[in-house]
């Protein structure tokens, strides 16, 4: 279920509603999965107090690079939140390369974790924070309008909680991915709290929002498939 709210301050708004969800969910195991891009700033929004040794924390999906200016996982380990809840002993997933690991591996291991994490806490609740490409993209998932079949095996795989794969620098700077898949997020995300602005997302909102696309050249429109989705912008989209 997707349901919108346009506002002025929309980044204020996720936030809020963010901290609200921990809140609801407190008695509870709960994975927070924090999306990389211009979403990652809703962390801020946060404070370490309302988490516990019950929380686990990772990202939604991370590039495969040694970069830590590029790592969604070394940018969110840089914020003081993550400093605080790290004195707390919050436990991680963290899913970045190790010395001599291939993308295949470093996908692999995150795929695991996750698993592990499901079945170590079969009650346990998954909450993410996510964004939009204005290609349409979110999470780690690129479009794939020119190979369905492709986008299928990998993002749609049921026995796949997270895979790895590599796209072309025309479509994406940051070629080679490792992302939680299409199958992931509509099955075990309890909760997604969505950060879009900018007037070059417009057109792909309007259509995530129309449910009109398919998901092979719009992957955000899993969106629609989701649990429980609330989208912030500042953009009208009528």
């Amino acid at each position: 279920m997707l349901k919108l709210h346009v506002s002025e301050s929309p980044m204020d708004e996720a936030g809020d509603a963010l901290e609200k969800a921990l809140e609801e969910q407190k008695d509870k195991h709960i994975l927070l999965l924090f999306s990389g891009g211009s979403a990652i700033t809703l962390v801020n929004y946060l404070h370490a107090k309302i988490l516990s040794s019950h929380h686990t924390i990772s990202v939604l999906d991370e590039r495969y690079t040694f970069d830590q200016d590029e790592s969604n996982f070394s940018i969110l380990e840089r914020t003081s939140f993550f400093s605080q809840v790290a004195e707390l002993g919050v436990p991680v997933l963290d899913p970045r390369p190790r010395a001599n690991e291939t993308l295949e591996e470093t996908a692999k291991r995150f795929d695991l974790a996750l698993k592990h994490w499901h079945i170590s806490h079969r009650d346990g609740v998954v909450l993410a924070t996510m964004g939009i490409g204005p290609d349409g993209h979110t999470s780690g998932i690129l479009p794939m309008p020119e190979n369905t079949k492709d986008f299928e095996k990998l993002f749609l795989d049921e026995k796949k909680c997270a895979v790895g794969y590599e796209s072309s620098p025309e479509k994406n700077p940051y070629t080679k991915r490792i992302t939680t898949t299409v199958t992931y997020l509509t099955r075990h995300v309890e909760q997604a709290i969505v950060f879009a602005s900018g007037v070059p997302k417009r057109e792909v909102l309007q259509k995530i929002v129309a449910g009109e696309g398919d998901i092979a050249s719009i992957p955000a429109m899993v969106l629609q498939q989701m649990k429980h989705v609330d989208l912030y912008t500042d953009l009208s989209l009528a």
